[in-house]
């Protein structure tokens, strides 16, 4: 343990003696550190923004395409067959609201003789089928 030490501190004695001397000491390692950035100054509220003395353009109030979209070379199909006559469907769709109409106020408790309930019925007797 002792030779240890003592060659330890011959170790250290040389060094320290080469250094003194000007003999070949490994340079210091040169560290790069980034600069910091100048801090920016904050943004500045310009303000609301001035109406042009013409007006908008007509591009930015009307919504949709500038140009017409061409027409694809799709083929032409057939409308779709409906159950009946458009008319006839918009009888029995008003029919079903009417019915509706009716049911909610049974299940809200008005009574069967109220002006309403009246109106309804009459409404439905009209759009009877024949």
């Amino acid at each position: 343990m002792k030779e240890g030490i003592v060659l330890t501190v011959l170790l250290l004695l040389i060094g320290g003696a080469a250094l003194a001397a000007g003999g070949a000491a490994v340079p210091a390692p040169t560290i790069y550190a980034r600069p910091t950035p100048a801090p920016l100054t904050p943004p500045v509220n310009p303000g609301p923004a001035v109406r042009p003395p013409a007006g908008l353009s007509p591009l930015l109030t009307r919504p949709g395409p500038v140009y017409p979209t061409p027409q694809g070379s799709m083929p032409a199909y057939p409308p779709a067959q409906l159950p009946g006559p458009v008319g006839q469907q918009n009888i029995q769709s008003f029919r079903n609201s009417l019915l509706n109409q009716l049911r909610q106020l049974e299940r809200s408790g008005v009574s069967p003789g109220s002006e309403r309930v009246r109106e309804i019925q009459r409404q439905l007797n009209q759009t009877a089928p024949q």
